[in-house]
């Protein structure tokens, strides 16, 4: 737990949210149960921006052999989730036509300026019937709607300072592959289908003020009606190719 979550607004915010959500199951763990069950003991498996670690670390550490891509060598050299961390990017993958039965993928789709090349190259390496199981921002929610009328500046700022997110939120966004609609053309194109779709929605973005997170909250429950729930913040998506 971070020092920020240990404060007593924070706590406030948070007791407001269990209290309305009991038992809440978060994108993280939804991202880790989903790429659980596409993984077995046998499968090899690639994850795509790994970073430092993963939500899904152990599902990972299950795989027979799994490998990692990302642009930044310190943090491929703190990564323990995967065998192979490897300095590369989403655009050219050093392995072969059809090496992975998995690919997994969290919070990198939204920061590809080109993700038909992205996603062509993730087809490429993946095997058919294998799955792309992705975890990314929605972009029809007001939080990536709002963040891009911020100056880039005010922004880093506010992710940094006020809300101690993670250094990669600082990182450029596009939000070219994160809807739906986006991505089934992507799909489409690349040999991929869309096999399943789960919104999850998260009012902590607004935790720095108990007023503000009330009305996020309230913007959760309206939310959660399934012809609404398409404007919650995350996006977690499962594609097999054919």
């Amino acid at each position: 737990m971070s020092a920020y979550t240990q404060t007593p607004r924070y706590r406030r915010c948070q007791a407001l949210f269990d209290q309305r959500y009991p038992n809440f199951v978060n994108a993280g763990q939804r991202y880790a149960e989903w790429l659980s069950a596409a993984l077995t003991p046998d499968s090899t498996v690639l994850d795509v921006g790994c970073g430092r670690d993963s939500l899904a670390g152990h599902a990972l550490r299950r795989a027979r052999r799994s490998a990692g891509v990302d642009l930044v060598a310190d943090d491929l050299r703190h990564n323990r989730a995967v065998q192979l961390p490897v300095l590369a990017t989403a655009y050219q993958l050093p392995f072969r036509a059809q090496s992975f039965d998995v690919i997994a993928s969290q919070w990198v789709v939204e920061h590809f300026p080109d993700p038909a090349r992205a996603f062509g190259e993730m087809a490429r390496v993946l095997r058919p019937n294998g799955s792309l199981i992705l975890l990314t921002t929605n972009a029809h929610n007001y939080v990536p709607l709002l963040s891009r009328l911020v100056p880039s500046a005010a922004r880093h700022f506010a992710l940094r300072r006020l809300l101690r997110r993670p250094a990669h939120e600082s990182h450029p966004t596009f939000y070219r592959a994160n809807t739906a609609k986006a991505l089934n053309a992507l799909a489409e194109r690349c040999g991929l289908r869309i096999a399943q779709i789960e919104y999850i929605g998260n009012p902590f973005y607004m935790a720095f003020s108990v007023p503000l997170f009330r009305l996020a909250l309230l913007y959760e429950r309206l939310t959660d009606s399934p012809r609404l729930r398409r404007f919650k913040l995350y996006l977690l998506a499962h594609l097999r190719k054919a």
